[in-house]
């Protein structure tokens, strides 16, 4: 059986705020959206080449969270500057 990571899937507390940080940082579009059972927007946002392997699935409503302050849980992409 063929297996392959194809999406990860975040509740985010301003999924606009979040769209504009993946679009502005990554050059991600948006590849759908509709609305959600609760009122809220389901998201799915991914690098232009590449989105039919593998998006974010981003899901309005979720809790704003801090990352503890010793862990090192990240997303990594590689960008032409750190600027």
């Amino acid at each position: 059986m063929f297996v392959s990571l194809t999406h990860i899937a975040r509740e985010v507390a301003n999924i606009e705020e979040c769209i504009d940080f993946y679009r502005r940082y990554c050059g991600f579009e948006v590849v759908h959206r509709r609305n959600s059972a609760n009122g809220g927007s389901i998201v799915w946002i991914g690098e232009p080449s590449k989105s039919d392997e593998f998006i974010f699935v981003l899901m309005s409503g979720g809790e704003g969270k801090l990352q503890e302050e010793r862990s090192y849980d990240h997303l990594g992409f590689a960008l032409e500057s750190h600027e």
